[in-house]
């Protein structure tokens, strides 16, 4: 019995170490072929990965903007429809004329799937209203979503895909909304980096000068080793 139990925390422990520092492996090897109509990365025959950036606007997403712009990175900039009043309010159509997509990220910044299927029906295209509302006069093409807290349920996914658009998660996520000290965050995208994937970040106050100073770093590193940074229309081609 003793040894069975220690067999079992080694396990839990190697499953924990690879949860915490190679996830990229478990989201591609077990996540993705569970669940076909998630997105978490793109087409691994080429060395191209896409960056999202979520949570935004934050009162420094001008800066951002100008970083990707410095760095010839487009984006997927996953907004929640709340935040719109809190940076500047031409935000989504200075993104969208630097060429940048835009994403659903529903109204607040809460774990979407605790709303019950009602409750989730009418915030998303509360969102999604707001969201077509900011960019008035243009119409906003919204093709992507991620819900909030990255948790799914089935009646979410139906109703995402009866509105046309497809849930997006990620496969290298460097656990930023934590904090950690920022050479272990480039250490973690470098490590985790692969064919096709899709790099999950945040445009918060209290996450924003980190993601900046990431991508500083990670940018022209993977960039050494022959990736390209693509929109995720590109990605997801065959």
């Amino acid at each position: 019995m003793a040894c069975a139990i220690a067999s079992l925390t080694v396990l839990a422990l190697l499953l924990t170490l690879i949860v915490l520092l190679r996830p990229s492996l478990l989201v591609r090897v077990l996540l993705a072929p569970l669940l076909p109509a998630v997105i978490f990365r793109g087409n691994s025959r080429r060395h191209e990965l896409a960056l999202t950036i979520d949570d935004g606007p934050s009162p420094g997403s001008a800066e951002l903007l100008a970083l990707l712009q410095e760095l010839q990175v487009p984006a997927t900039l996953f907004v929640i429809s709340g935040h719109l009043d809190r940076g500047d309010p031409a935000f989504l159509k200075r993104a969208l004329a630097a060429g940048h997509a835009i994403g659903h990220h529903m109204h607040e910044d809460s774990v979407s799937a605790r709303l019950s299927p009602t409750s989730f029906r009418q915030a998303f295209d509360q969102a999604a209203a707001e969201l077509q509302d900011a960019a008035a006069p243009h119409r906003l093409p919204l093709r992507w979503f991620r819900p909030g807290g990255g948790w799914i349920d089935s009646s979410m996914l139906r109703l995402v895909s009866e509105r046309g658009y497809r849930l997006v998660l990620g496969s290298i996520f460097p656990w930023d909304t934590f904090h950690p000290p920022l050479a272990w965050m480039a250490w973690f995208v470098l490590s985790n980096a692969h064919p096709g994937a899709i790099l999950v970040l945040h445009d918060r106050p209290d996450t924003l000068p980190a993601t900046m100073e990431l991508l500083r770093r990670v940018v022209p590193a993977l960039r050494q080793r022959g990736y390209r940074f693509v929109s995720m229309d590109r990605l997801l081609t065959s």
